[in-house]
């Protein structure tokens, strides 16, 4: 059994009154028995102006093992404390796949 590692980059687009879900996969050179998921980096923004922040959400996991490749999942929430997401919000999130591999 060996370790291997793959980052992956995930985009959100502008979006407002909702915190947003994306995915990306990554492939390793043999299947993959387990996997975890670390963040390796954001950039994250207010699309129309500046806002204070009141909070900031990045949240990472697995989201599928299928033979050699893994899916990872992004959770994010940029907002400020109108009471409502009503401020678009976008970014980029970097995330780091540990593998263990047969």
């Amino acid at each position: 059994m060996a370790l291997d590692f793959r980052r992956t980059r995930i985009t959100f687009d502008p979006t407002r009154g909702q915190e947003q879900s994306e995915s990306s996969s990554v492939t390793f050179p043999s299947r993959v028995l387990r996997a975890e998921v670390a963040l390796n980096g954001f950039d994250s923004k207010y699309s129309d102006g500046d806002h204070h922040v009141l909070r900031h959400k990045v949240d990472a996991s697995i989201a599928q093992i299928s033979d050699r490749t893994v899916t990872a999942r992004v959770d994010f929430l940029l907002r400020d404390s109108s009471g409502t997401v009503d401020d678009r919000y976008a970014g980029t999130v970097d995330v780091l796949v540990i593998a263990e591999v047969a």
